[in-house]
């Protein structure tokens, strides 16, 4: 009998080679089967820099990233190992080197039914020394698809899930309507020449969100588009599709380091994310203001400067910085994206914030004051929550389980924690529960080890993945990652915690690793394999799917009263891509979040001022979108960072100006805030976006914190801004009024005939001209006319006979096509004046009299 077919009959607990067998246990020590991934150490590496354990960059081909040599294993209730991969022809054994035929995996899932299995499998390393080309290789899901069969000892029948795109395709689940659901770093749009998406920390490559493929008619759709990636799915039996989102919604620290001289980053940043975009070189000043660095590098606008040395920086405001993985919710056809029951950071404990505004008392330290884990510190900045799974007992539903983990060296490890947030609950109301010493990574001393991937089997054992190592991962400090189970400590002061006992592999899994590296000969090296991203192979109630495009009844009551098919309305934005926003009073914040400003007016309008202090006008809403625009080095380095631009047309949304009653006069996009405080937008769907209230002035007074992703045809209500949990501070509940902004915007929407005053047909100008204004001489007022070719920066300036600015018109970014603006004589003698249009493709001036 060959040893491999004696590997699949006895299972093992020590493989140094196929000799090393040992004979099956008879003891029942599991519930169920599991399914686990057996992956590699980094190969002669001190640090875990992107390995596909780490928190982010995981999704890499290199050998670094993700070892060659490791296999999909099964273990029976008796604890008797199996190598699915290696049983079916995958992979290469202990001491061969692992070229075309090595392999790694990762993350498998169960199907509903226990009859089927996903994960995602790279196959191919180095075949030569000096050899790169693997790094173009990609992780691809595959499909185990007789699950039931190996159970009973039959090889695993392994399939690769066609249709896919040639990415990388990693942490693939189930969803109700067995479509596959995944993350992927395949590129926005489909727009090759920005890939791969660089994140907004380290500018490492990243995924860009989660994706879904329908396996039959191989669609794919793009459910979130995440700047900075999405990690670790699990469909949830309520339907709704958990994941940890990477949250660094800040300015560029590569283009900080490079002006302040510290790296030579050499950023540049294009002028649209369309393919052959021209490279921006803009003034340093700009009507006496900063702009652009000596580079010709314009400054980020959003959010607030996270550098010293950025001369933009607002010295009334604390600079900026941003790092945190936060656990979101998703429907499954992309709707109601937010953080999962809308939790905030200060409701899982303890997030310290500066004050947006120096200068206002009112405004706190957040610590959360009304959340129930108030002053735990749970999820401090530089860290996060992952691997979140829920409980599958019967009346467990909605307690979910996870690893807190700090960013770097520790392979996504620490201390695993409970926390219940079923639909419905009030994320103020969430406690958080230990099941791990709270001290695990938090400065205090460590005897616990790391843990990870908890799992709650169905007879209430939690395993877990568990190393005895403490402190960060280096050669001299190596994790060893064992499946085991928790146990409760007795000596606990919470009640709550548990330890790791023995491991259930015994010794664990031991390889010789022979690659080809940068050297003649073959690098070698005898490595513990981890045992991760651990499933219980058991059938499940198949979740039913959330409702598709709800809207909320006040809204739907308007809709009607408009007159308004909201069918045709969802078809219509569908068809464009779009979403709509609407939020009814801007004015009402939440009172567990006091970071930012609370006392709030509209000028003219409705106003809610809970404290005495200082009252911040809010009179424009301003939208920015995620866009590819972002990159670096002298030849213009491979990939993209997105950058918060104001909302413009774009190649993938070309009508967004028309589609939105912008106010024109006041420039970047900005939507105008009602009286009633309220606020309607079509917005860009599939692609992240934020925003935050304005000033007259055009100060930023109320910002979004977080990239959200909006689904083609949606309609999102916000009652306030940032969303109302219990009371607002004013201790009113949520708004029910009415939206003066939406029946507006839906006015706006039939006046265009449900769609652009632009057609599809319609001719582009085929070269930048410049108009004589007409009337011509003129009184009071004249217009001003030009065309554009394509989407440009165009700036108007009005000047006198003497040479002497009057007026700027405008200075914003205009769609292709034909312009007009009204210029008014307003307090202006009689006599000769000149307007200068300057855009992406040239300047011209034109003279025209003022006769009164």
């Amino acid at each position: 009998m060959s040893a491999k077919k004696l590997l699949a009959l006895v299972g093992v607990c020590v493989i140094l080679s196929h000799a090393n067998l040992v004979l099956a246990q008879e003891e029942q020590i599991l519930e169920n089967p599991l399914l686990f991934a057996l992956v590699g150490p980094p190969v002669l590496s001190n640090g875990s820099y992107a390995h596909q354990l780490e928190t982010f960059g995981n999704h890499l081909a290199t050998m670094q990233a993700s070892p060659r040599g490791g296999d999909l294993a099964l273990m029976d209730i008796y604890g008797n190992v199996r190598l699915l991969t290696e049983e079916a022809g995958f992979g290469l054994p202990s001491g061969e080197i692992q070229t075309e035929e090595g392999i790694a995996v990762r993350q498998p899932a169960i199907h509903w039914d226990g009859t089927r299995a996903l994960f995602s499998m790279l196959i191919g390393g180095p075949t030569k020394p000096y050899d790169q080309s693997h790094r173009n290789n990609r992780w691809q899901i595959y499909e185990i698809t007789n699950l039931d069969a190996v159970l009973e000892g039959d090889t695993a029948d392994i399939v690769k899930v066609p249709f896919q795109p040639d990415y990388n395709n990693i942490s693939p689940i189930y969803g109700t309507d067995d479509q596959i659901i995944y993350t992927s770093d395949a590129p926005l749009f489909g727009m090759d020449h920005t890939y791969p998406q660089l994140d907004e920390y380290e500018s490492t490559p990243i995924n860009s969100g989660i994706w879904k493929l329908n396996p039959s008619s191989g669609d794919v759709v793009h459910l979130t588009h995440s700047p900075s990636g999405d990690f670790d799915l699990f469909l949830a039996s309520d339907g709704r599709v958990i994941s940890t989102r990477w949250e660094h919604l800040k300015r560029d620290q590569q283009a900080d380091a490079h002006r302040a001289g510290l790296v030579n980053y050499e950023p540049v940043q294009y002028e649209t994310e369309s393919e052959g975009a021209d490279v921006i070189d803009d003034p340093a000043m700009i009507y006496g203001k900063p702009y652009a660095d000596e580079e010709g590098v314009p400054y980020e606008v959003y959010p607030e400067a996270r550098a010293e040395n950025d001369p933009t920086h607002d010295p009334n405001e604390p600079l900026h910085d941003f790092n945190e993985f936060l656990v979101w919710e998703i429907t499954e056809n992309g709707e109601r994206h937010q953080t999962m029951n809308h939790v905030g950071r200060h409701e899982f404990g303890g997030v310290f914030q500066h004050p947006s505004k120096l200068d206002d008392p009112n405004l706190i330290y957040n610590l959360g004051d009304l959340s129930a884990n108030k002053y735990r510190l749970t999820v401090g900045s530089d860290a996060g929550i992952f691997q979140i799974k829920e409980d599958p007992c019967s009346g467990m539903e909605g307690i979910f389980y996870g690893t807190w983990a700090r960013e770097f060296s520790r392979f996504a490890s620490g201390r695993i924690f409970e926390f219940a947030l079923p639909i419905g609950k009030n994320p103020q109301d969430m406690e958080i529960i230990d099941w791990t010493s709270p001290l695990i990574d938090s400065g205090e001393e460590n005897d616990k080890g790391h843990f990870r991937n908890p799992v709650m089997s169905t007879d209430g054992t939690m395993l877990v993945s568990h190393t005895d190592q403490t402190g960060l991962y280096n050669l001299e400090n190596k994790y060893h990652f064992q499946i085991k189970k928790m146990i409760p400590y007795e000596e606990s002061e919470s009640g709550t915690e548990h330890y790791a006992a023995k491991p259930i592999t015994g010794e664990g899994f031991t390889k010789e690793i022979v690659w080809y590296g940068d050297f003649v000969e073959p690098l070698r090296d005898t490595v513990k394999l981890h045992e991760v991203d651990i499933v219980e192979i058991v059938s499940r109630a198949r979740p039913a799917a959330r409702p598709k495009y709800e809207i909320a009844d006040i809204e739907k009551e308007i809709i009607e009263e408009e007159g308004v098919d909201a069918e045709e309305l969802r078809e219509w934005m569908i068809e464009k891509n779009l979403a709509m926003i609407v939020v009814r009073n801007a004015t009402e914040r939440d009172a567990g979040e006091s970071q930012q400003p609370f006392n709030l007016q509209v000028p003219g309008g409705t106003s809610t001022i809970p404290k005495d202090g200082k009252v911040y006008n809010i009179s424009h809403l301003q939208i920015f979108g995620a866009e590819l625009i972002r990159s670096y080095g002298l030849k213009h380095h491979i990939g993209r960072r997105v950058l918060a631009h104001p909302l413009r047309d774009t190649d993938h949304h070309p009508n967004m100006e028309d589609y939105n009653m912008v106010d024109e006069e006041a420039g970047d996009a900005l939507i105008p805030i009602r009286e009633d405080g309220s606020i309607a937008a079509f917005v860009p769907a599939t692609r992240a976006i934020t925003w935050q209230t304005v000033s007259p002035e055009g100060e930023g007074i109320v910002r979004e914190r977080q990239w959200v992703t909006f689904a083609p045809g949606e309609i999102r209500t916000c009652e306030g801004c940032h969303g109302i949990n219990n009371t607002s501070h004013a201790g009113n509940l949520a708004p029910n009024n009415k939206p003066q902004a939406l029946v507006d915007l839906l006015q706006h929407w039939k006046d265009l005939g449900g769609t652009t005053t632009k057609t599809e047909n319609e001719e582009v100008p085929g070269s930048f001209a410049v108009h004589q204004n007409y009337p011509n001489p003129f009184n009071p007022s004249t217009q001003i006319s030009f065309d554009l070719p394509a989407a440009s920066e165009v700036t108007v300036n009005v000047y006198d006979s003497k040479g002497s600015l009057v007026q700027t018109l405008t200075q914003q970014r205009y769609s292709a096509g034909s312009h007009s603006l009204t210029f008014k004589s307003e307090g202006l003698a009689s006599g000769s004046y000149f307007y200068t249009i300057k855009s992406a493709f040239g300047t011209q001036t034109k003279q025209m009299l003022l006769a009164k």
